[in-house]
């Protein structure tokens, strides 16, 4: 969403004649886009904050997103911020800007909310980020992101159909659609539109093809699954499950239970074979014991993600969970996220080998590095020169090889399919 939200500011600057600042030319204005889902994130955020103060003096430092509207004061308080504002006037960021530029009052043509940026275009990146829907109506125990980003709301249905028609005419490859909660998505009648919506944008297609960022449990069933076997649709799910420990699940307030995970899990691989599983792990939350983390990690073996992102609890203030205290020592979390991240690794190849031999479709990005539809990354093997290929350029390649790397996720050596 950030990536949406950041691109979306600068077209509005774009557009009245503003650049990038390169490595090295002195930028006038810097903002900050912030994230606020961990403690580490926030002591980043602020280093970042600082940093950028400190080697861009004279610059009109900007903060903005989920750190800036959840705490506000802490960011006003660092010696060199110009200005903060939280999601609710993120889109009003780049009109201040503007007004500060000119030294006059700026007026954008509508009124502004959480959707309000120009038709935007990926820059710096190959892939389009679309966001359709923000906030989040769930009561995880362990979570800040409502307090960040507000209830739910829903991008308008037309609006998101003219800009995937918008970004295919723009000769975007791949579209993301993002948003906090996806499977939220509801109509102007206050009714589900979800599915409605991806069954539309299906229909616009013809060039570009969509990925989803991630998807709760719940929203993962037959209805999706068989729209996601269109060819179009990118064969990759990132379904959170946080823990596989219903003691743990409950105490989290998450609305599911591992067998309930399971069987949505075990339905998205039989409907679509050789489907990218990813998902998010939290490890270290006060109720989880030793047995409970096994559990966790059991479940992940079982059910044969690809790719775990995997996160050490951390007390985030106005939270329910912070009631619980935070028995659990740094050194204890820290080995139970090693423990997954190793897992990852060995998961990953598995998967990785299970495809060798296999085409798929892979858009050409801009490290010179390919990405197929179900997420796998890699390099054209050396026999093959590829000048003549063009960054977001379609190619079917085949599996050749899988090379793992220590602590990080491996590369494929793709051959083209000819």
């Amino acid at each position: 969403m950030n990536f949406f939200e950041t691109d979306g500011m600068y077209s509005v600057l774009k557009e009245k004649g503003f650049s990038l600042a390169q490595a090295e030319e002195e930028a006038q204005y810097i903002v900050v886009n912030t994230c606020t889902v961990t403690n580490k994130a926030d002591v980043k955020n602020r280093n970042i904050i600082r940093n950028a103060i400190r080697t861009n003096p004279g610059a009109k430092v900007y903060v903005t997103g989920c750190y800036a509207e959840t705490d506000k004061e802490v960011l006003q308080n660092i010696p060199g911020v110009f200005g903060v504002f939280g999601n609710t006037e993120k889109s009003a960021l780049p009109y201040k800007i503007l007004e500060d530029w000119e030294g006059k009052e700026f007026y954008p043509h509508k009124a502004l909310d959480r959707f309000s940026y120009s038709d935007v275009l990926p820059e710096g990146h190959t892939r389009a980020y679309l966001k359709i829907q923000d906030g989040c109506n769930r009561k995880c125990s362990y979570c800040k992101i409502p307090a960040a980003r507000g209830l739910g709301v829903s991008r308008n249905y037309n609006d998101v159909l003219d800009q995937v028609k918008y970004l295919q005419d723009n000769g975007v490859g791949e579209i993301q659609l993002t948003g906090v909660n996806l499977g939220w998505y509801r109509l102007e009648n206050g009714e589900k539109g979800f599915l409605n919506l991806l069954e539309d944008i299906l229909k616009v297609l013809e060039y570009s093809r969509i990925r989803l960022s991630s998807i709760e449990p719940p929203d993962v069933g037959s209805g999706l699954l068989d729209l996601m076997k269109h060819p179009r649709f990118c064969k990759f799910l990132h379904i959170p499950i946080q823990s596989g420990s219903r003691k743990v699940l409950k105490d989290m307030r998450r609305t599911y239970h591992p067998d309930a995970f399971r069987t949505r899990i075990e339905l998205a691989k039989e409907k679509l074979p050789n489907l990218f599983l990813g998902t998010d792990v939290i490890v270290g939350f006060p109720s989880e014991t030793e047995l409970e983390f096994q559990e966790t990690k059991q479940l992940l073996v079982e059910l044969g993600f690809a790719k775990l992102h995997v996160f050490p609890y951390s007390v985030r203030k106005g939270t329910t969970a912070e009631s619980f205290g935070d028995p659990i020592p740094g050194d204890e979390k820290k080995r139970r996220v090693l423990d997954l991240m190793s897992l990852s690794s060995e998961l990953h190849t598995h998967y990785a080998e299970s495809v060798i031999g296999k085409t798929y479709e892979a858009i050409l990005e801009s490290d010179g590095r390919f990405v197929t539809d179900n997420y796998l990354k890699g390099r054209l093997n050396d026999s093959f020169r590829f000048d003549t290929l063009q960054t977001g350029q379609f190619v079917d390649v085949r599996c050749l090889e899988y090379k793992p790397a220590k602590d990080r996720e491996g590369e494929f050596v793709f051959g083209l399919s000819l």
